[in-house]
């Protein structure tokens, strides 16, 4: 059975045939059109976010462990992907669950924070760099305390970022989804030491060297803010950067 709409009055007429006059307007079948009913959208299941290293899971339920960093189902927040036109009643309503949902849309780009200790390289994905000034030139990155690149810009006091292109989810996958505890990162990785010594990826799209501040790190909770001047950097190619958004659609 076939819906068409009267275009004069809005009224919805259901048969096989279109109606010889409006019931309502009066107008004639020729300001009918069919309507086309295009079917809802399946519903995809919750979305669960981890909030210490962001990896987001999609279920009834969050996971008993997060895949990426190993925390518990008690450090998942469910994102609320409700949208709503933005009224009155709709700020009073809002909170922190549907708050959760909206810091979910800011941008962000993925990175590769190294630094070195004893000789010795690690490096982590990081999606939170940030240029602060420009004079001086100064960034920001926060990390999680638990992670081993914390502890090697804690005891170093400098780092280095490789900005990634589009063509290497690799390396998220590679710096992000296992730890330098129980994994050597770099094998088989081409990277050449910066003048701070840290680890540069060859292959990135541009580079930078750091030196923390150490009065101006802040305690954030689970994570710590390092506030650093940048002490060198270049760009190696000319490409398009990869972004967190770009990499959880293509990934």
């Amino acid at each position: 059975m076939n819906k068409w709409r009267c275009s004069v009055c809005g009224y919805i007429h259901e048969g096989a045939e279109l109606p010889e006059k409006c019931p309502i307007c009066g107008v004639g079948p020729e300001e009918f059109t069919v309507v086309i009913e295009t079917p809802a959208p399946k519903q995809a299941g919750k979305r669960w976010k981890c909030t210490v290293c962001d990896y987001v899971h999609t279920g009834d339920t969050p996971p008993d462990k997060c895949p990426v960093c190993g925390v518990g189902s008690e450090l998942f927040v469910l994102l609320l992907d409700e949208v709503l036109e933005l009224t009155t009643e709709a700020v009073l309503a809002a909170g922190l669950d549907t708050a959760n949902s909206a810091v979910d849309k800011i941008s962000y780009g993925l990175y590769i924070v190294t630094s070195v200790k004893a000789n010795k390289f690690n490096g982590q994905c990081c999606n939170t760099l940030f240029q602060l000034t420009s004079n001086p030139l100064r960034v920001s990155v926060c990390l999680n305390k638990n992670n081993l690149t914390h502890e090697y810009l804690m005891e170093s006091g400098v780092f280095a970022v490789s900005m990634l292109t589009t063509s290497q989810s690799e390396a998220v996958r590679r710096f992000g989804y296992q730890s330098g505890r129980t994994t050597d990162k770099f094998a088989g990785v081409e990277y050449i030491s910066g003048k701070n010594g840290c680890p540069i990826l060859k292959n990135c799209l541009a580079y930078v060297e750091a030196s923390i501040l150490p009065e101006k790190m802040v305690d954030v909770g689970t994570h710590t803010l390092f506030v650093a001047d940048v002490t060198a950097g270049r760009m190696v190619a000319n490409q398009e950067a990869l972004t967190y958004s770009f990499y959880r659609n293509n990934k």
